[in-house]
């Protein structure tokens, strides 16, 4: 059965569970009329009986009101495995899995179309659902939850239409030069305090508040304005799932919940917590270059095909640069930028580089580059649809303060290369050495026309200004990792039992950063690591079942890994 939730929001085809904003709403210090932030959830349950099949047939009422629906859910608690006709089932936070996607700015994947429940071996969610795997009190779970983090999917996503609603005076140089600058640079500053707001600290809040709308009683957030008491009986998550950057959150999970989820599971998603921004970037090139590396040996005849692609697109004596369908400009650069799935699974992402690249040109002996290539860089390469992912993807590195601004790092780091493996300019006219793609990491020049949806002044004035924000607020504390994973100095228990899948040569989340945090002394210490090669970036979409099977098992203790 599948209920979709919002908070804060009314669509037609949801279920509203609490008419309230997200919880950094009060912490805005704009307008009182300023837009809130919806935050839309998916909740997946396995229909277990007659009368649960009978209550969930029953919210497809069309004459219910979206409240009506979701006060019937809450009601009857989501139908539960116990239910009969009549009965209310309390939901149960210890038999709710959470799980947080990476990014950041995508929406989650959509059950059945986009995470597959067809049989317990199906899907990490499916194995949830069906029984293989179950909590720290062996009892199975009921409900897997899937949150659009904010800003993405149907979670108020930031579009470039909508930031033009929203801070119209940001956008007023990009039709005339002459303007009210003091206006746009006040704009250009709101704006990116406001998607300060859309990092991992603020997600962590929303699903705690999501919790809360289910649980009735149950609360881990403690504003300010209190007396700073734990709730006499917290509810936290049963467990949580971290794939890439929802791992990140569980950091801040760990580091800033009172009663973080009983288990942590994190898929290679260790952020480099301490690493300055530049080095980490410095060392993901180097994973990135190695990955070019392993794909031309397997489709070697596509180092030809590349450089010939590139001299194609550099050649300025076509005069009209390329246009692509969504109005963006094919440049070399951008082309370069296909590279990003190279961290996939081999037998998935090389062969599906080497697909788009092999459709490139209408004839073996024509320059002329075809329509179905044009559409299809269009359709790998997702900016323009999700501008989030290049405005604050940087930004998941500023770990406070301390951290400074930082200042297109990727870019930097890479410009600061004494190597010009990644120059194409070089490379391309280079008979003996490829031309590298590159990897998952974002660039100034994107904003300059080549995608549509983030060039103009205001996109352009607002990355810029994200790039040079050195007032972050802090994700991660050491402290309080430790203590929700090993218990505290003043005798207080560990809060949660922890275990991740690290893959060795991760192209996006750097090994050895990753080993640092988890060594002896190290913050994320009590999480017990499975360090693997058999997958890669992609392991829970390839074999979500086993992954999170052999994760649960680890963190409970039932299988001795690392041994």
């Amino acid at each position: 059965d599948l209920e979709s939730a919002a908070i804060n929001g009314e669509p037609t085809d949801s279920i509203v569970v609490l008419d309230r904003g997200s919880s950094d709403d009060n912490e805005s210090s704009f307008e009182s009329d300023r837009e809130t932030i919806d935050v839309y959830f998916t909740i997946t349950e396995l229909v277990s009986n007659t009368a649960h099949e009978k209550f969930a047939a029953s919210l497809s009422d069309l004459t219910l009101s979206p409240r009506e629906r979701a006060e019937l859910y809450l009601q009857r608690g989501g139908g539960g495995s116990d239910a009969d006709d009549n009965a209310t089932v309390v939901i149960d936070a210890s038999r709710m899995i959470l799980y947080l996607q990476g990014g950041p700015g995508f929406g989650c994947a959509a059950p059945v179309s986009g995470l597959s429940l067809a049989s317990s071996k199906s899907s990490w969610a499916s194995s949830a659902l069906f029984g293989d795997i179950t909590n720290l009190d062996g009892k199975t779970f009921e409900r897997v939850v899937l949150m659009d983090q904010r800003g993405t999917g149907r979670s108020s996503p930031i579009e470039k239409r909508r930031l033009e609603k929203m801070f119209p005076d940001m956008f007023l140089s990009d039709d005339d030069d002459e303007n009210d600058t003091m206006r746009v640079e006040r704009a250009v500053g709101e704006a990116t305090e406001y998607l300060a707001k859309f990092r991992a600290d603020s997600i962590v809040r929303d699903a705690e508040w999501i919790k809360d709308a289910l649980v009735a009683g149950s609360s881990s957030i403690e504003d300010d304005d209190d007396d700073n008491t734990s709730p006499p009986h917290p509810q936290p998550w049963g467990a949580a799932l971290g794939q890439s950057f929802g791992g990140f959150c569980l950091m801040a999970y760990l580091s800033s919940v009172a009663h973080p989820p009983e288990m942590c599971l994190f898929t290679g998603g260790i952020a480099p917590m301490n690493t300055p921004v530049r080095e980490v970037y410095g060392r993901l090139w180097k994973r990135v270059e190695e990955r070019n590396r392993m794909y031309y040996e397997r489709y070697p005849g596509d180092v030809a095909l590349v450089k010939r692609i590139a001299r194609l697109l550099e050649d300025e004596s076509r005069g009209e640069p390329v246009r692509l369908p969504s109005g963006g400009i094919l440049t070399t650069r951008r082309f370069l930028q296909l590279g990003m799935g190279l961290g996939g699974t081999p037998g998935v992402a090389f062969a599906n580089l080497h697909s788009i690249v092999s459709s490139a040109f209408l004839d073996d002996d024509d320059d002329e580059l075809s329509v179905a290539f044009l559409k299809r860089i269009d359709y790998e390469q997702s900016f323009d649809d999700a501008p989030l992912y290049f405005l604050l993807h940087e930004s998941i590195y500023a770990d406070g303060p301390a951290s400074g601004a930082t200042e297109w790092a990727a870019h930097a780091s890479n410009q600061l290369s004494p190597t010009p493996q990644f120059d194409y300019l070089l490379t391309s006219k280079d008979d003996d050495a490829p031309v590298l793609f590159y990897g998952e990491m974002v660039f100034p020049w994107m904003a300059e026309g080549d995608f549509a949806e983030l060039s103009g002044n205001g996109m352009r004035m607002l990355s810029q200004a994200l790039a040079k924000k050195g007032d972050w607020t802090s994700l991660y504390d050491a402290t309080n990792m430790r203590a929700a994973l090993h218990g505290s100095d003043n005798g207080e228990g560990a809060k949660s039992k922890a275990a991740s899948a690290t893959y060795y040569g991760d192209m996006y989340v750097d090994f050895d950063c990753a080993m640092k945090l988890v060594q002896r002394g190290g913050p994320l210490e009590g999480v017990k690591v499975w360090v693997t090669n058999e997958y890669q970036h992609s392991g829970l979409r390839d074999d979500g079942a086993a992954i999170v099977c052999k994760l649960v098992s680890m963190a409970k203790g039932s299988i001795h890994v690392p041994s």
